[in-house]
């Protein structure tokens, strides 16, 4: 005689994780050019609440937003998104769409694909310029920006506030450019050693007392599998590109992130933007270098969200109710 099966117990807590994964949705769709970008959209916005759609960093993967998903995603449908030739997305032998228009295009393809009518885009680093980007061509879309950790043009500027940088970054990219395979193994012994995590922290890339060594190893694995060619000829598009002429035509909610001690696009970029951009806030971390982002992510998410409560939700209710109140007859 077969003995009875045992039965599983569905506890709250079990319950709960089943209705969280539910609201999971994995998947890729075709950009202009066919390629396949990969996006992850988790939980479910409230009524009329905007989506948050995330832009990356220039070799950083969806990963750097696993906090800020895991805090918002209760209440609001959170999307984040490979870029071509990053994570699950993938990069056709096509080199004259390694460029930040092609970024923006794919961000068009994931939003289209998903359906979303009004977002909050929030950008970090490159994701900056590929925001500012798709605000100049869909501003429709756009319920508000975050603006983190980043530069409207030209980033090479303005890196470690060194003016010849830029100049490096041509020799840097010539070589690159023709010896691919041996740049690609001088990468590897570069990032993907003991030491590199203590020399970043020399060096102000992170801040080795707030960072997790986790986040610091998928950094590295994530940027050591995008092809050196793409990544320094993405980075040279972004260097070829400015959003400056954007910032005052921005008539959104923005919020500007940036950190005291980062040395990839120095605070005074921020509160140059916090100039341009009407009506917008800044905010300054301290000890915050440019991986902000993962070294002090309860701070980051708690100072969004007083954003979206104050700043998007407000400007909502205020609409409805100047909908619903009564015309007086003259």
């Amino acid at each position: 005689m077969a003995e009875p099966k045992e039965k599983v117990k569905v506890t709250e807590k079990s319950r709960g994780k089943l209705v969280t994964l539910a609201k999971l949705r994995e998947g890729t769709t075709k950009s202009f050019d066919g390629t396949t970008i990969a996006y992850r959209s988790f939980g479910k916005s409230r009524g009329s609440d905007p989506t948050i759609v995330c832009c990356n960093g220039l070799g950083v993967g969806t990963f750097f937003w696993n906090y800020l998903e895991k805090h918002f995603r209760t209440n609001y449908q959170v999307v984040t998104w490979d870029y071509r030739g990053h994570g699950k997305s993938s990069l056709k032998n096509d080199k004259k769409n390694y460029s930040l228009e092609a970024i923006v295009k794919d961000g068009k393809a994931v939003i289209q694909a998903l359906g979303i009518k009004k977002a909050i885009f929030v950008g970090h680093s490159l994701g900056v310029q590929v925001s500012l980007e798709l605000y100049r061509r869909w501003p429709e879309l756009f319920a508000g920006m975050v603006l983190c950790f980043g530069t409207y043009a030209r980033p090479l500027d303005t890196f470690y506030n060194i003016g010849w940088s830029r100049h490096l970054f041509q020799v840097i990219y010539k070589i690159a450019s023709t010896f691919p395979t041996q740049s690609n193994f001088f990468s590897q012994m570069l990032l993907d050693n003991p030491l590199s995590f203590w020399m970043g922290g020399l060096l102000k890339m992170q801040h080795t007392g707030m960072i997790k060594k986790e986040d610091n190893e998928k950094y590295i694995k994530h940027i050591l599998n995008v092809d050196p060619i793409f990544f320094t000829s993405l980075l040279k598009s972004a260097q070829e590109h400015s959003a400056e002429d954007v910032l005052k035509k921005v008539k959104v909610p923005t919020l500007i992130i940036t950190g005291e001690l980062d040395q990839f696009t120095p605070m005074w970029l921020s509160k140059k933007m916090n100039r341009l951009i009407r009506d917008s806030e800044i905010f300054i971390m301290k000890n915050a270098t440019h991986a902000g982002l993962v070294e002090q992510p309860d701070l980051i998410n708690l100072r969004i969200e007083k954003f979206m409560r104050e700043r998007i939700k407000r400007k909502k209710k205020s609409k409805v109710a100047q909908k619903s109140s009564p015309k007086i007859a003259a």
